[in-house]
C-alpha cells in the first residue's frame, strides 16, 4: 500500500495558491469570469467633409454618415446656412462658405488629401495635380490621363483608362482601390 504524502501547513498554502492562480489564469484566458469590455464604438466607413472660407474652424471634419450643411456648419463654427440645410453631403465634399455667409458645393477634395483620407479620386474631375497624388503616378502620366478624358469625354468605367498610353493591366489593378469613375448625370460642382 502507497502513504500519501504528508504535507506541512506551509506546503498546502503555497498548492492552493499555485491552484487558486491558475484557475484564475484558466478563467481569465477563456472569458469564464470576467467578460471582456466592449470596445468603444468605432465608425466603419467614416464620412469626410472639407469646408473652407468665412468660418471660424475650417478644415476636414468627419462624421459617421453623410452629414447635413447645417451640421457641417455647426462643426465648423459658421453662420447657420440660408439653403436647404438637410441637403446630405458625399464623402470627400468640398463646401466653401463667403464672406457673404453663403455655402456653395465646390465639388471634391483635392486628391492628395482623398487619398491621405482613403478616399478615392474621381478619374472624370481629377486635375492632373489631383492624379499625380496616386501611387505610381507621376506628372507626365497624369496629363496623359486629363489629355485622354479631354479627347474622349469623360470616362464610363475604369477599365477604359486602358486605352491610356503607359497604363497597363498590373497598374491599374493597384490603382482601383483608390480611383472612381463617376456618374455621368452627377454635377461636378465646379
Amino acid at each position: 500500500m502507497s502513504r500519501v504524502p504528508a504535507f506541512s501547513r506551509a506546503q498546502l498554502g503555497i498548492l492552493i495558491l499555485l491552484g487558486a492562480v491558475l484557475f484564475l489564469l484558466y478563467a481569465w484566458r477563456g472569458n469564464l469570469v470576467w467578460t471582456p469590455s466592449t470596445p468603444a464604438a468605432s465608425v466603419a466607413n467614416p464620412v469626410y467633409v472639407e469646408i473652407v472660407g468665412e468660418v471660424p474652424r475650417p478644415g476636414v471634419y468627419s462624421f459617421p454618415t453623410p452629414p447635413t450643411l447645417l451640421e457641417l456648419s455647426q462643426k465648423a463654427g459658421g453662420p447657420k446656412p440660408r439653403t436647404d440645410s438637410q441637403v446630405r453631403l458625399a464623402s470627400g465634399s468640398r463646401v466653401e462658405v463667403t464672406p457673404a455667409g453663403a455655402y456653395r458645393p465646390r465639388g471634391r477634395m483635392s486628391g492628395p488629401r482623398l487619398i491621405s483620407l482613403g478616399l478615392p479620386v474621381d478619374v472624370n474631375t481629377a486635375t492632373a495635380e489631383d492624379l499625380e497624388a496616386l501611387p505610381g503616378i507621376g506628372p507626365v502620366m497624369a496629363r496623359r490621363w486629363v489629355q485622354y478624358r479631354q479627347a474622349h469625354g469623360p470616362f464610363k468605367t475604369l477599365d477604359e483608362l486602358r486605352e491610356i498610353s503607359g497604363l497597363g493591366e498590373q497598374k491599374l489593378a493597384r490603382l482601383k482601390p483608390h480611383i472612381m469613375v463617376s456618374p455621368p448625370s452627377a454635377p461636378t460642382g465646379q
